[in-house]
């Protein structure tokens, strides 16, 4: 023991001659620096005539000056070198004292590239949107590695936020919005309007017609799946299982409602009806729930506020419906055919269409309202994307001093899109929405509020529910695109709507940047010529990617199946293959497709 200390107090006295060696080196190349420098001095004054007054009174010339300079020179190498020699032996001699450095002796700055790298790239959510972001696996476990692990990596753990109609969501975006460093991270707030109807909450036997008819279309959806002979062996067993029960469940409530309430039933139809009273308890808390939180504009200033704390938050998502719903884990395992299973999906909330199918209460559309409570609590949002898959039916759906402040809250709105589409208003033509119903009026209202400012740069517009497949007539649109100057649009798409031909002459004219996007789909061209119009299209600066699909109206309701395809569709099978009027639109072709002579050229 002694031994060793000995040994180590001679270490740390060699290391300290060396580094006074170090030292001495240093203050010596410190004087050879200042005497080569009035060496230097003393060349500029001879060669230009001066005298020098530090000079000596014997004669100086430069090629004395020159040797002394050179010897100068000579001695400094001689010191860089010894230099050299005394860092190799001080790090030999100090390494046995130093302990081996790890990735947490990294600084912060460094630490958080790692992360950053560990997370994987994400987009600018401001030009793609949130569809690249989600929580990382390898963060939720790098923040459980250590508290500097956790600490450096918390603010990438939670990109996006969503939130519900209830209490508990809106109490952990509070608590996100709270957290130190976790809140920096947050981009993208989503809001899920997915709802819980108050007359299914208070009516049992409306509540089992529902239920029913839901659980018919989960047993279809069984069968179907059956149908494919897809899946090993025990899954078919579970799946057909499950598949038995739903039909069973399904008759089971469907009697209940054709027998009435009052009548109790026994056997394997009462532990049905059990559960069906279960699951509408269930039903009717989480509507109470709802109705509490959306009381008085509460959700939204709510989300506002928490919108507000979050320094990085930029985006405003407002769905009504959210996969990530349907495919988290619940608390505890459920395993197919269980009883749990069941209810899971007897108390999914429904979307919009879905109450308008049923006649059911209207939904909260509050939420519609962010921007304009975003503005109250002081904060701007950057990006607002709302996919809903109808209007509101509501006579009052907002007043014009809510109008007004959405107005304000969209002032500073760089990338807008709003898409009115699902899965029934696509499948069924019967369930479509008539282009000139109260709703829309309302609707075009609250667009004109959202698109009033200079600060757009992107604009998508979608209104597949209303589009008309045998007239091709959707919502006209050039009231909403006309009536201002675009003065940094650069990014624009239209899908499901009707134009005329000087609506679109006048959009360009009025638009102050070179487009670097355009995509027309299911565009309906009510007057004018879509010959004209893609010289319109033209006149913008060529090199922006160009997207043209369903075009018609006009000339393109003559057109054969032949033509249709020859003009518009892809030339190749290739990613990035072009169609003919694609190609002329963006400078490519010289020709005119929809032209009489281009037309006649293909015939002969």
């Amino acid at each position: 023991m002694l031994s060793a200390e000995r040994d180590s107090l001679l270490l740390g006295d060699d290391l300290g001659q060396l580094y006074q060696q170090l030292r001495e080196l240093d203050h010596s190349d410190e004087r050879l620096t200042e005497q080569i420098c009035r060496m230097r001095r003393y060349q500029h004054f001879i060669q230009t005539g001066g005298t020098f007054p530090e000079a000596s009174s014997e004669e100086v010339s430069l090629e004395s000056i020159d040797a002394q300079c050179e010897t100068l020179f000579s001695y400094r190498e001689l010191n860089s070198s010894h230099r050299k020699t005394l860092l190799e032996d001080i790090n030999i001699r100090s390494r046995p004292r130093i302990r081996p450095l790890t990735v947490l002796d990294l600084p912060n700055e460094i630490l958080l590239r790692v992360c950053e790298y560990v997370r994987g790239w994400q987009p600018d959510v401001l030009r793609f949107g949130s569809s690249f972001l989600n929580t990382s696996n390898d963060i939720k476990n790098l923040r459980l590695t250590c508290w500097r692990f956790c600490n450096t990596s918390s603010h990438l753990f939670l990109p996006i936020v969503r939130v519900e109609l209830n209490q508990a969501s809106l109490e952990r975006l509070n608590a996100i919005s709270q957290h130190p460093t976790i809140s920096k991270g947050v981009r993208v707030v989503r809001t899920v309007l997915s709802y819980y109807d108050y007359d299914l909450a208070n009516d049992l036997a409306f509540f089992a017609e529902f239920s029913a008819a839901r659980m018919g279309e989960y047993a279809n959806s069984l069968e179907l799946w059956l149908s494919l002979g897809t899946g090993n062996l025990a899954g078919k067993n579970a799946m057909t299982e499950t598949f038995r029960k739903a039909r069973l469940l399904e008759t089971s409530w469907l009697s209940f409602v054709n027998a009435g309430t009052e009548h109790a039933t026994s056997g394997a139809n009462s532990s049905y009806q059990d559960l069906l009273h279960m699951a509408h308890e269930e039903y009717r808390s989480r509507a109470t729930d709802q109705k509490q939180v959306c009381e008085n504009g509460y959700f939204i200033h709510s989300v506002a506020t928490a919108f507000a704390r979050m320094p990085r938050a930029r985006r405003v998502e407002i769905q009504e419906h959210d996969g990530e719903r349907i495919f988290r884990k619940p608390a505890a395992p459920i395993r197919a055919g269980e009883d749990a299973c069941f209810v899971f999906w007897m108390l999914q909330p429904m979307t919009w269409d879905t109450g308008r199918q049923w006649a059911l209460g209207t939904p909260h559309i509050d939420a519609l309202a962010l921007p304009g409570a975003m503005y109250e609590a002081g904060v701007l949002p950057q990006s607002l994307d709302i996919k809903i898959t109808s209007p509101p039916e509501s006579n009052d759906f907002l007043t014009a001093k809510e109008l007004r402040r959405i107005s304000m809250g969209a002032q500073q709105l760089k990338d807008i899109k709003i898409q009115l589409r699902s899965y029934r208003t696509a499948n069924d033509p019967e369930f479509r929405l008539n282009p000139e119903t109260a709703e829309l009026h309302q609707l075009r209202d609250y667009i004109d509020a959202v698109l009033n400012t200079d600060s757009i740069e992107r604009l998508s517009l979608d209104f597949e529910c209303f589009f008309n497949e045998d007239t091709n007539l959707s919502i006209d649109l050039g009231s909403l695109v006309t009536f201002k100057v675009w003065g940094n649009l650069v990014e624009v798409s239209w899908s499901s709507v009707s134009l005329h031909q000087k609506e679109i002459e006048c959009f360009f004219e009025q638009r102050r940047k070179p487009l670097e996007s355009l995509r027309l789909s299911n565009v309906h061209l009510l007057t004018g010529s879509w010959a004209d119009t893609l010289e319109v299209l033209r006149t913008a600066p060529t090199g922006y990617q160009v997207s043209l699909g369903g075009l018609s109206g006009a000339e393109c309701t003559d057109l054969s199946d032949e033509e249709n395809k020859r003009i518009f569709h892809k030339q190749s099978d290739d990613y990035w293959g072009t169609s003919r009027a694609e190609d002329f639109v963006t400078g490519d072709s010289e020709k005119n497709p929809l032209t009489a002579d281009e037309t006649d050229q293909h015939d002969a």
